[in-house]
């Protein structure tokens, strides 16, 4: 299972991140910190923990 946590992109803007399962840092290498304060303001998410997200999800599918 894999959670989402809100911090910034390379920019300062919040985005969603996609947590490794250990929950200390994101699937694209950002450090896990305090969430973002606004969170509820955005719907953005990061392309790149996306894209490796989505490569998991398909190895786990190609292992069935």
């Amino acid at each position: 299972m894999h959670e989402m946590w809100c911090g910034a992109d390379t920019s300062g803007e919040p985005v969603w991140h996609v947590l490794t399962p250990d929950k200390n840092a994101t699937l694209c290498g950002v450090e896990k910190q305090d969430e973002s304060r606004r969170r509820h303001a955005t719907d953005r998410h990061c392309f790149s923990c996306m894209r490796s997200f989505q490569a998991a999800m398909q190895s786990a599918q190609s292992a069935r």
